[in-house]
């Protein structure tokens, strides 16, 4: 156990942190749990009013949370008739689930990601630097993450247009035959400025981690394989041959 402590407490160092590879993960870290927790986090309402005459005006409430599976959510809206069983469903239409629950695991993960990357930074940076596995390895998941932030922004941004649908009054009042009748009016529209958020951390973290993709590689023995060496020495000029030396030196004008 003391062993053990002794190699952590000698290979410690906060140094890596302020090198790009080190500072840039850190930043990566922080926007994955914005853009996961933005998503996750989102609850939606709005509500409008059927009249079925002057003096009788029903609200009717509708939330809807992550993972956003809209088609279950059922709108309950009492009939204007005499009795006061008659009530209409319908749903929203739409399930956008898969995208969400694909977003949030993404940013789930690279959080994860990050938080062992880190560890390995400034608790074993000497064995980062010793081993040529960790280096290639850092720069392959780099490029995964960068790749799987693309795919869930882009299917993402897509699930927002669909939540955006299904949730706009316009597109409800259509499918509440009670509308076509009686007036229907918005009371409170639902707010989709959390779901957008999201998208601009989602779309960030893809641009962050692919930019970071340069830093890691130089990193791993590829670059160092195919980059000139800095403690080389220079190349020193073929050595004349006999007739070169031979040749009188030429006349000056």
């Amino acid at each position: 156990m003391e062993a053990a402590q002794q190699m952590v407490a000698k290979n410690f160092s906060l140094r890596v942190l302020k090198e790009p590879r080190g500072f840039i993960k850190f930043i990566e870290f922080v926007l994955a749990i914005f853009a996961f927790a933005t998503t996750a986090g989102h609850c939606g309402w709005f509500s409008f009013t059927i009249s079925c005459n002057p003096e009788n005006a029903d609200t009717t409430t509708v939330t809807y949370c992550y993972p956003f599976n809209l088609d279950d959510v059922i709108i309950k809206q009492p009939l204007c008739t005499n009795s006061s069983d008659a009530i209409s469903t319908t749903s929203l239409k739409v399930d956008p689930s898969s995208s969400a629950q694909y977003f949030v695991a993404i940013g789930v993960l690279a959080f994860l990601y990050c938080i062992a990357a880190l560890l390995w930074y400034v608790f074993f940076e000497h064995n980062h630097r010793d081993k040529d596995l960790a280096p290639l390895a850092d720069f392959l998941m780099t490029c995964i993450f960068a790749f799987l932030w693309l795919t869930a922004s882009s299917a993402w941004a897509k699930g927002v247009t669909d939540v955006k649908w299904a949730t706009d009054f316009g597109n409800v009042e259509g499918w509440l035959d009670e509308c076509s009748v009686y007036t229907c009016t918005l009371q409170h529209a639902a707010s989709h400025a959390t779901l957008n958020v999201s998208l601009i951390f989602g779309f960030l973290n893809m641009f962050v981690w692919a930019g970071n993709v340069w830093f890691v590689y130089k990193e791993t023995t590829w670059f160092n394989r195919y980059s000139p060496s800095k403690d080389a020495p220079p190349q020193q000029p073929p050595p004349a041959t006999q007739d070169e030396e031979a040749m009188p030196p030429p006349a000056q004008l």
